[in-house]
């Protein structure tokens, strides 16, 4: 049989259109992606449990802020530690909203149960809108291991109306144990832990009202 030099190139040229048409095929479906969850923090009004405040101040208002979290949890992706020098990103778990806003509308929202106000505002804030007193914050560490338990670790001060002068500070150190091994579980411990911050806030705002 005569060898046909035309014949061999067209068959080449089949089977690399071929192998294009499943390569295309197989980047346009390259079959099921992992599913991304969205997490955010829960307050004391989302829990469906009466709270009781710790007192009654509906003309006390309160700014929050500014509200400093370390470099490492500027991120969307949900931060796990391994260890004590280790961590890793939940690659398929992300916060809903960044995290210092979350912190923050859940400290606000728990402030307003604890303390019976609504005049609660984050910063900055308009001048026309003055505060009795201002809520710094600096965390220092809000993370948790899975299965085990969350961290919050956190500097507050609380300022006069016009930031000048320090009318308390401290230095808060709270662990939750996790309920299960799952991100779920974390974030629900990372909640509680943003509740006893708030109670301990407001206990010292309930000194300073009085």
């Amino acid at each position: 049989m005569k060898f046909k030099p035309h014949v061999a190139r067209r068959c080449i040229l089949l089977v690399a259109v071929a192998v294009l048409i499943s390569s295309g095929c197989s980047l346009l479906n390259p079959g099921p992606q992992p599913k991304t969850h969205f997490y955010m923090l829960s307050s004391l009004s989302s829990s469906g449990k009466a709270v009781q405040p710790l007192a009654t101040f509906p003309q006390v208002a309160i700014g929050i802020g500014p509200i400093r979290l370390p470099e490492y949890l500027d991120r969307r992706n949900i931060i796990v530690r391994n260890s004590r020098n280790e961590f890793e990103l939940a690659e398929d778990s992300q916060w809903a909203e960044p995290v210092g806003d979350t912190v923050a509308r859940v400290l606000a929202d728990n402030l307003s149960v604890l303390l019976g106000t609504y005049r609660i505002t984050q910063f900055p804030w308009r001048s026309s809108m003055p505060v009795d007193y201002q809520l710094t914050i600096q965390v220092a560490q809000f993370d948790g291991i899975l299965g085990e338990h969350a961290v919050l670790r956190a500097h507050w001060q609380v300022f006069t109306r016009d930031g000048k002068k320090l009318l308390d500070s401290g230095y808060s150190v709270f662990g939750e144990q996790a309920e299960g091994k799952s991100i779920d579980a974390l974030v629900t411990a990372q909640s509680r832990a943003i509740e006893s911050f708030s109670r301990e806030v407001a206990v010292a705002i309930v000194r300073l009202a009085k």
